[in-house]
This record gives structure tokens, C-alpha cells and sequence, in this order.
């Protein structure tokens, strides 16, 4: 007798694989090497129901053609290797002392740094089935956020009740930073990756504040979202992060918004202006100083980030950092200098270190040459044109009708700005949300008929995946 086995139902995989991700999204900042589990399982599952339908379209085989460019240059790296080391000193902020340090660059090293971009590319092509939809995109939008809760919460709690121990789950395989700084970091390692993160879903909280709704308990916590991201990425100090606080507010809400934006700056340099001056009258001054946080002057520390005195060395400065990058680019044009070695190179040349190139798409070209960063790159800008010509200008009768497609557009936007003049993509949570963001973006220029919150257009503008 033969017993027949059933076939596996692929509307339950598919299914599956969408709980995967969406729990993957959810855990992201606060447990990325958890989310990375679930991301594999449901990216395999994406791979194995659609196959090659993921790249259908030609402009898909960019990124294909760049993952093979780089790791044929990373074999010649790896062959053509120079060993170079750069020795440096650094201040511990903790132990207060000055160290010693050195570093060097390993022969695999390009070989190390293909993990920022080959698995990413995977995550763009197989996170695309799972954003097929606005609201499926909803959806992620706003686990997004409601994943950033532990965010908010280590930030507070270390600035405003001295959680200055870092915490370690499993074994220390989820560590939450919580370093003694007197800025928003929080779970993440510095302040800067902490203001980008809050950048990232600054316009998502813009969106579903303004959603209309008549459940006040979902209005209330809306509105909490918004004070309490807008006043964490105040609070990192970071240029890039305030930058985006006010970049994403017209994005999402419309240009009338601009003139309250220009008010509202227009006054806080008024204070900062008056207050550093001494201008303004001893009350007024007490008033002021009992609304800021005893532990810190924030308006000192805001004239501070922009003051020329935060870098007495000219080779800190980006103009420096951008002039001699591209030099050294133009040196290796088709083969780069390898991944890591940035920090080797630009110390040899300035006695200063540098981490990175302060810019992705210099960075990029550093590492693995120019053919590689154009290739990756121009196919980026040309789907974020897309899907801002669809999004802004297609068919748009009523501007409020398309929020949450705003915000995603916005997010991707503004994180993709911010690596033009700091580079926190190399953070496992970032660029997964970067490939994300732009994923979603990929399904917007797509052909499809559920995608009706913002527009009835029925023309792609992007040759429809079959």
C-alpha cells in the first residue's frame, strides 16, 4: 500500500515567513541578532516561494553585478595585500587616562566587510514580497515604532536616572550599551547611531499622530510617540539628528509647514543668541535654567556642535575628511583600498584617527573602487526619484491621503541624507532598516492594484515584477 504524503501548502509558508519578518522588524532595535533569526527564516521562505521572480526587472541585477564586483576585488585585496599599521593615542572617557592604541588592517578584511552589503542585498530582494502592499507597509511602519519603545526607555532612563551600566541578555549575545554619556545613546553605542534610529522613525510617529481616528487611548499614545522621539533626538546632540527633525516635518505634512519651522528656529536662535549674551533679564534667566536639566547646560552644548572650536584639528573637520578621501579614491579608482583600511590610510596622512569617510557613497568607493559605489548607488537614487515622482505628484487629490507612503519615503530620505555626512550604516539595526525602507520603496514604483491609499494610478513607472 503506498501512503501518500501531502503536499506542503505554500499559502501557510508564505504566511509564516510573513510572521517571521514582521517579528524580526519588531524586535530590530532592541534585539538585532534575534531579528536577524527570524529575517533568514523568512527571507528563505521569500526566495523559495518566488524564486527568480525577485529579479524580474534589470535594474535588480545592479546590485547583483556590484556583489560580484566586490568580491572579485576582494580577492585581489586579499592577494595583494600590504601590511600597514597606524599607532595612535585616544583618551578613555571612562578610565580618564590616554591609551596607546594600534591598528591594522587583516588580508580578509574586504573579504569581512562583504557582510555590510551581499546579505543586505538579499534582505532587499527578499523583504519585497512582504511589502507588497501599502498596508502591508502600514504594518511595518508601525511595528517599527512600537519596537523603538526600548529605545526610548534605556535613553530616559540614562540620562534622567543614572542607568550608566550596560545590559547583557543571553549571555551577552543583546547588549544594551547605556554608556556614561550626558547625551541620549541609550541601548545603542554612541549618541550619533541613537539620532539616527530616531530619524528613522521620526516621520512614522508624524504620520500616525495625524491618522484619522476617533480612539482616544490610540490618539493619546500617538501623541506621546511624538514628544518623546522629539525630545530623545534633541537630546543626542547630534547635527544629523536635529537636521532630520525638521527636514521630515514639511516631507510628511506638506511645505505650509515650513513657515511654523522657520518660526520656531528663528526663536530658539533668538534665546540661544539672548541667553549667551547675558541680554536677557536675571528672572528670565532663572525661569530658563529650571526648565533645562540641572546635569547640563543644553544651550552651551548646542552652540558647541556648531562652534569651529569642536575641531581645533582641521583634519577633523568633514571639508578635510571629503577632500583628502577623494584623493586617495582617485589613487585606486577600480580596485579601492580595502575594507577597514580607511582608519590606516587617512591616519598615515594626517596623524589623526578617522573611523570612516563620513560619507557611504565615498566610503564605498574607498573600499571596493568607483565602479562598485556608482553601480550600488545610482540604481538607490533612481528608485527614490520614483517613488517620490509617484508619491508627491502622481494623482494626488488630497495631500493628507497618503501619510503613511510620505513617511516611508521621508524615513528612507532622510537616513539616506544623513550618511552624507556621518556614517552609521554600519550598524547590523541601520542598514538593515536602510535595505528595508528601500525595499518598501521598490514595491511602491511596482504596478499594483492594492496599492490605493495615495493614488489609482494604474501606469508603473517601473516595469511590473511577474
Amino acid at each position: 500500500m503506498v501512503r501518500i504524503i501531502p503536499m506542503i501548502n505554500l499559502v501557510d509558508i508564505n504566511k509564516y515567513g510573513l510572521i517571521f519578518f514582521r517579528l524580526g522588524v519588531f524586535l530590530l532595535p532592541s534585539a538585532p541578532v534575534i531579528a536577524v533569526f527570524f529575517f533568514i527564516l523568512s527571507i528563505s521562505i521569500s526566495f523559495f516561494k518566488n524564486k527568480l521572480k525577485l529579479f524580474s526587472d534589470k535594474r535588480d541585477y545592479l546590485f547583483l553585478v556590484a556583489a560580484s564586483l566586490m568580491l572579485l576585488i576582494s580577492f585581489i585585496h586579499y592577494f595583494d595585500f600590504e601590511d600597514v599599521n597606524f599607532i595612535f593615542r585616544i583618551w578613555d572617557q571612562v578610565l580618564e587616562v590616554e591609551e596607546l592604541k594600534i591598528i591594522s588592517s587583516p588580508s580578509y578584511s574586504s573579504f569581512i566587510g562583504l557582510s555590510n552589503w551581499i546579505p543586505l542585498f538579499l534582505c532587499f530582494f527578499g523583504f519585497q514580497p512582504y511589502l507588497k502592499t501599502s498596508q502591508d507597509r502600514e504594518v511595518i511602519l508601525k511595528l517599527l515604532l512600537a519596537g523603538s519603545v526600548p529605545v526610548l526607555i534605556s535613553g530616559f532612563g540614562q540620562i534622567w536616572f543614572d542607568w550608566h551600566k550596560p545590559m547583557e541578555f543571553l549571555n551577552g549575545l543583546i547588549i544594551w550599551f547605556q554608556k556614561p554619556n550626558r547625551t541620549f545613546s541609550g541601548l545603542f553605542n554612541n549618541q550619533n547611531y541613537a539620532g539616527c534610529w530616531l530619524n528613522i522613525v521620526w516621520p512614522f510617529s508624524i504620520a500616525i499622530f495625524y491618522e484619522k481616528t476617533k480612539n482616544i487611548l490610540r490618539k493619546g499614545s500617538s501623541l506621546i510617540f511624538l514628544i518623546s522621539i522629539f525630545i530623545a533626538s534633541f537630546l543626542t546632540f547630534s547635527r544629523n539628528a536635529w537636521g532630520g527633525l525638521f527636514l521630515a516635518i514639511p516631507l510628511v505634512l506638506g511645505p505650509a509647514t515650513l513657515y511654523w519651522i522657520v518660526i520656531f528656529i528663528l526663536i530658539s536662535i533668538a534665546l540661544i543668541y539672548l541667553k549667551t549674551t547675558n541680554f536677557l533679564p536675571e528672572n528670565v534667566n532663572e525661569i530658563i535654567n529650571t526648565l533645562l536639566p540641572a546635569k547640563f547646560n543644553i544651550l552651551q552644548t548646542v552652540l558647541d556642535q556648531f562652534s569651529s572650536s569642536s575641531y581645533p584639528n582641521p583634519a577633523n573637520s568633514r571639508k578635510t575628511i571629503f577632500f583628502i578621501t577623494s584623493q586617495m579614491i582617485l589613487t585606486k579608482p577600480f580596485i579601492g583600498w580595502g575594507a577597514a583600511t580607511f582608519p590606516i590610510y587617512y591616519g598615515l596622512r594626517t596623524s589623526i584617527y578617522m573611523s570612516h569617510a563620513h560619507n557611504l557613497i565615498l566610503d564605498t568607493a574607498f573600499n571596493y573602487g568607483l565602479l562598485v559605489s556608482i553601480l550600488i548607488f545610482s540604481n538607490i537614487f533612481f528608485i527614490c526619484f520614483l517613488t517620490f515622482k509617484k508619491i508627491f505628484f502622481i494623482n494626488i487629490n488630497k495631500f493628507s491621503d497618503n501619510y503613511f507612503e510620505r513617511a516611508w519615503w521621508t524615513s528612507f530620505f532622510v537616513l539616506f541624507c544623513s550618511q552624507m555626512f556621518d556614517v552609521q550604516y554600519y550598524d547590523l539595526r541601520i542598514s538593515i532598516a536602510f535595505w528595508l525602507l528601500l525595499a518598501g520603496l521598490r514595491c511602491i514604483i511596482e504596478k499594483n492594484p492594492d496599492n490605493t491609499t495615495y493614488t489609482n494610478q494604474q501606469t508603473s513607472l517601473y516595469p511590473h515584477q511577474s
